[in-house]
């Protein structure tokens, strides 16, 4: 039967999906939509890749779930939602222009609306008594803070180079796009969602079992996707990124600390 409670939540994600399924699609098999240098556009055509073959049919099964009543899916869900959020703010403040646009704007903001009415409805007292007295919540909490900690130091550092050489790091210029939309989207978004789901889940406050499933699904996805631009980029510009090795570690690192925790978690419908 179907979780009526998630009802505006389950419809919006319906809608994301449809346009999803049409950025990813258009954006990939087109050699026109994209008007950024062949770096980027090459990184979009990643992107795509993995959002229309991995995290579109996530969702849809996830969804499939948690309507049904798995809490374990709906964890799942919801990762994909910030996984989308994450996504689409990338493409609406970072690629050149192009015909979707709008679509980007959609997708952005009925992610953070379907995401925000989601959590409001979530049951997180509920969901924390899941998971088992044993899962291993140091080792994961450890990975994620060191994962934040790391990727905050890099993006801080690079960034502060500017104030005391004047230069541009080459992450900025080689993307011709004026601002550093990667460490702005990093250092407010993705970094703090690590450290505080991290602590919350350390000190297995109830929203830690939440957050941390979701912070965890987004990084690996996300991960996912860092990988496949770099691949893509390589054969289409012969710039790889020097970078891949360690987003390949992280992705991996996201992948088993998102599975143990689930995989700890009661399977209740």
């Amino acid at each position: 039967m179907l979780n009526s409670k998630y009802k505006i939540a389950y419809v919006l994600s319906f809608v994301i999906l449809v346009l999803a399924t049409l950025a990813s699609t258009w954006g990939l098999f087109s050699e026109s939509i994209y008007r950024d240098n062949d770096l980027i556009i090459a990184a979009w055509k990643g992107n795509d890749l993995v959002t229309l073959f991995v995290v579109i049919p996530l969702m849809i099964i996830s969804l499939r779930g948690s309507s049904k009543g798995s809490n374990r899916s709906h964890l799942i869900w919801m990762g994909t939602l910030l996984y989308m959020l994450y996504n689409y703010m990338f493409y609406l403040y970072g690629a050149a222009f192009n015909k979707l646009f709008l679509v980007y704007v959609a997708l952005f903001t009925l992610s953070i609306y379907a995401l925000i009415i989601a959590l409001l409805k979530t049951d997180a007292s509920n969901i924390s008594s899941l998971f088992s007295k044993k899962t291993p919540i140091k080792w994961i909490s450890g990975f994620m803070l060191f994962f934040g900690t790391l990727l905050g130091i890099l993006w801080i550092i690079m960034s502060l180079s500017f104030v005391f050489t004047n230069k541009i790091p080459q992450a900025i210029t080689q993307t011709d796009h004026p601002t550093g939309v990667v460490f702005a989207t990093d250092l407010s978004i993705l970094i703090p969602a690590l450290i505080i789901s991290a602590i919350f889940l350390l000190k297995r406050k109830d929203w830690g079992y939440v957050f941390s499933s979701m912070v965890l699904i987004k990084a690996t996805t996300y991960g996912m996707a860092l990988i496949a631009m770099s691949v893509i980029a390589k054969f289409r510009t012969g710039e790889g990124d020097p970078m891949i090795p360690l987003w390949a570690f992280l992705s991996i690192g996201c992948f088993i600390s998102c599975f143990v925790l689930l995989k700890n978690m009661k399977k209740i419908i």
